[in-house]
């Protein structure tokens, strides 16, 4: 079976991983001091806080930013629902933008017609790989705008890196994502000293004076081992990535699907590679053609938020790509002879 997505582990993560074991200092220590420090200059901020997951990232910097029950924070449709659960844990009301139909980002035309008086926060997930152009018109809005790169590390817009636009970035470290630290883990990036301080009081604990609430988000030293070891290699997951997505393009622009569009000034980095069907109504059978092929494909994203909220359509354009939209395997590990064979089946079902 050739797997949707899937991780590229190589001996430097299992030998630091067995350094870490043989410490037995295992718990949040100077390799993750090691990777926050790195994940800082890669995004150009001052300060980074490491944590167990990509949600709680999301989480604590939102609680940082003072979002509470009586808070709204604008959340793109087509997207995680890490982004979902992370506002109501803190009891916000999630409101809902659409997307743009050609990269599947959030619509800033839409999100400005969303935002109210109690809008405490934007975020904003460049998503599948494709950086948001619109960037620093959010940032011209006067709120605080969370650019979620979990599905983006390495991608540009003007040259410049996702993640050094706005004052706070989180990114995910999840398995299958553009870099892993062993399955899960998130951190937090940012420039603001007051907000780095709260931060560092909601990720743990232990042995402090109640002030807040705060929580055991801790990122673990073998997690942190195994960040420092894949954050050196990224520039090669995203040729490899790049070099895959030219493949598909080049050998698949003559059949029945719609694929990605790149727009100028965006240096995407293929985290997902989408075609568009031409019907929605074939999308159940296209993933079993591809089953029966040994080839595992998916839709990019669960559900739209609003439909798995809400229970009702409310952004069109979101439901628009889930009835429509395929993801065919793409990461620095696929083989060539896999590739060649994910396009053969692609233009027999197509062709």
């Amino acid at each position: 079976m050739i797997l949707h997505s899937k991780p590229t582990i190589t001996e430097n993560e299992v030998r630091t991983v067995k350094k870490v074991l043989f410490s037995q200092r295992l718990t949040q220590n100077g390799f993750v001091n090691k990777f926050e420090d790195k994940i800082s200059k890669y995004f150009n901020k001052k300060y980074s806080v490491c944590v167990s997951s990509g949600t709680a990232a999301l989480h604590i910097i939102l609680q940082s930013l003072g979002v509470n029950k009586k808070s709204e924070v604008i959340i793109p449709s087509y997207t995680c629902s890490a982004l979902l659960y992370s506002v109501l844990y803190l009891g916000a009301k999630p409101v809902f933008a659409d997307v743009n139909e050609y990269d599947g980002n959030i619509n800033y035309s839409d999100a400005c017609t969303k935002i109210t008086k109690k809008t405490k926060a934007i975020i904003v997930p460049h998503m599948f790989g494709f950086p948001i152009v619109e960037i620093k018109k959010f940032l011209e809005l006067g709120i605080p705008i969370i650019e979620d790169c979990a599905q983006s590390v390495g991608a540009k817009i003007f040259g410049v890196k996702v993640g050094s636009f706005s004052d706070y970035g989180v990114v995910s470290f999840y398995g299958t994502k553009m870099l892993t630290s062993g399955g899960e883990g998130g951190c937090v990036f940012l420039n603001s000293r007051k907000i780095y301080r709260k931060l560092l009081q909601f990720r743990d604990y232990d042995k402090k004076n109640y002030t807040n609430l705060s929580y055991n988000y801790k990122m673990t030293e073998i997690q942190a081992a195994i960040g420092v070891s894949q954050i050196k290699e990224i520039e090669n997951f995203v040729s490899r990535r790049k070099k895959i997505a030219q493949t598909y393009t080049k050998e698949l622009n003559k059949i029945d699907i719609e694929l990605p569009v790149i727009v100028d000034m965006a240096e995407p980095v293929f985290y997902r590679y989408i075609i568009k069907l031409p019907n929605k109504k074939i999308i159940k059978k296209v993933i079993d053609k591809y089953l029966d092929n040994k080839i595992s494909v998916s839709r990019p994203v669960y559900m739209p938020l609003d439909l798995l909220y809400k229970k009702k359509v409310y952004c069109k354009t979101s439901k628009e790509l889930y009835d429509k939209c395929l993801s065919l395997p793409i990461y620095p590990s696929l083989k060539d002879e896999e590739l060649d064979k994910i396009i053969k089946i692609t233009k027999r079902i197509f062709g």
